[in-house]
């Protein structure tokens, strides 16, 4: 279910105390969005739906509930520009759907 050595992210499970099990997703040792399994489903829909052009969103922004920081992704025509604290991680299409795959995977 992760994915991190060479990939741009990895997407693996936890725990949490209060919202029970939540999917980890970690762009950059400084940067991680701890999702719920609700926010994990909507975000890979999300991503599925610009990279098939089926939904014309040109951002897609998400404050997930158990997470300090945001997910801020630009839309681009070669693939999507994630605001990260250092400033912008670039994936390919093929890593947008890699990042979806991996997302609802992590679901139960």
């Amino acid at each position: 279910m992760s994915e991190r050595s060479g990939s741009p992210f990895a997407v693996n499970s936890m725990q949490h105390r209060a919202f029970g099990k939540l999917v980890k997703l970690q762009f950059a040792d400084d940067f991680t969005l701890r999702l719920t399994q609700a926010e994990a489903s909507s975000l890979s829909f999300a991503l599925v739906a610009v990279r098939d052009g089926i939904s014309p969103e040109r951002e897609i922004y998400m404050s997930p509930i158990a997470s300090d920081a945001a997910f801020v992704g630009s839309v681009c025509d070669s693939g999507m520009s994630i605001a990260v604290p250092a400033g912008a991680l670039e994936l390919d299409w093929f890593n947008v759907g890699r990042l979806a795959e991996l997302l609802a995977a992590a679901i139960d």
